[in-house]
């Protein structure tokens, strides 16, 4: 089974060598670039190990992935963000996943943290909510109960964390096209349809710099954008559960606008700790003054 390595890369060129050279020890079949800057020095280094590069000023993050998309030839294709980077066993992993299981077309690792300088790295609230055990679950069977799997864990993580398979995604790409951000949820969204397999595992297998972030257009917390590509979504989805968590995520990005991200994203933190937080710990988010009052 031959696994694809997909990197995009925009406004960013400091990480790049080191994530095409994670994919590479990791004995990745093929790895794509795709970046929008034109440096034939590192164009001909990576071109003399086998990469293949796509340059073009692609701010949109799902045409940019589409592009990509279109030059991998492996039966998997394993995402990357430039700044990230693969641990050694990931493709094995994926391998291992995909090779007894044809239905199955998106496979999650887990992934740990670092900063900008590579040093271990947890947020001030803690690390976010991640799969703890192994699961799957086919799109057939999504109910209420696996949505709100899926959410609490945040199941489908960052984008790099995620694995496709690329014969079914290839056939969506005009939609993966238009989305602006969202996505690692978007990829998912697309793949919920035809019987098709998720599957999550929490060995660390991916390493995820944290403050970094860079991409022109649009950014990852704009609500607006965020909704306007889930309703896009929507509208495309191959099955009832697809449409049913595009709108989830439109109408908690539409949320967003209104009470901010921070406050909904400290909601969501409690309500994974918790099924129903109490309404004191929701006044406390939503209107911190009134409750540092009393």
């Amino acid at each position: 089974m031959r696994a694809s390595v997909l990197i995009t890369c925009y406004r960013r060129r400091q990480y790049l060598h080191l994530s095409v050279a994670s994919a590479l020890a990791d004995g990745a079949d093929q790895v794509v670039v795709v970046k929008d800057w034109p440096d034939p020095i590192a164009d001909r280094a990576f071109v003399d190990r086998g990469v293949a590069v796509v340059t073009e000023d692609i701010p949109i993050i799902g045409e940019a992935l589409a592009r990509g998309l279109a030059r991998c030839d492996g039966d998997t294709v394993s995402f990357l963000d430039d700044d990230d980077l693969l641990v050694p066993g990931r493709l094995a992993a994926v391998r291992a996943a995909f090779e007894p299981t044809p239905s199955l077309v998106l496979f999650r690792n887990g992934y740990t943290e670092v900063d900008v300088n590579g040093a271990p790295y947890v947020p001030k609230a803690g690390p976010l909510p991640q799969p703890r055990a192994p699961y799957s679950f086919s799109s057939e069977s999504i109910d209420d109960h696996i949505l709100r799997w899926i959410v609490n864990r945040r199941a489908y993580g960052i984008l790099s964390t995620i694995t496709v398979r690329r014969e079914a995604l290839l056939p969506l790409a005009a939609d993966l096209s238009k989305v602006e951000c969202g996505i690692d949820v978007a990829v998912a969204t697309l793949l919920m349809r035809d019987g098709y397999r998720h599957a999550f595992a929490p060995d660390p297998l991916t390493i995820h710099r944290a403050g970094s972030s860079l991409r022109a257009g649009t950014t990852s917390d704009d609500p607006a954008a965020y909704a306007r590509t889930f309703r896009r979504l929507q509208k495309a989805a191959g099955s009832e559960a697809a449409r049913r968590y595009a709108s989830m995520n439109a109408r908690w990005a539409e949320l967003a606008r209104l009470v901010g991200p921070r406050r909904l994203e400290t909601i969501q933190r409690l309500r994974a700790r918790s099924a129903s937080p109490s309404l004191r710990d929701l006044a406390g988010v939503l209107l911190p003054s009134v409750m540092d009052i009393s």
